[in-house]
């Protein structure tokens, strides 16, 4: 595939995944109104909002060409500071 073309392309899917996002946000906006009443309900579209989002953050990744970075929860390190500074 040529290199423009496969910009063309990847320009198309970020528009998409941004237009996808946009529509996530409607959907949280409209959808947390009976959420409210329903732990039940809450969790489910936590769930389903979240395989979502995951499924975009992949897309993003593979698009940007940037290595998955995974969570590490535990004690932080130090900061590292120039000593110049």
């Amino acid at each position: 595939m040529k290199k423009w073309n496969r910009e063309r392309v990847e320009l198309h899917m970020l528009i998409s995944l941004a237009r996808s996002q946009r529509a996530l946000c409607r959907i949280m906006e409209s959808v947390a109104d009976h959420v409210e009443g329903s732990e039940q309900l809450a969790g489910h579209v936590a769930e389903n909002l979240k395989s979502i989002s995951d499924y975009q953050n992949a897309m993003m990744l593979k698009l940007s060409k940037q290595p998955d970075r995974k969570r590490v929860s535990g004690k932080p390190g130090k900061p590292w500071m120039n000593k110049r500074l």
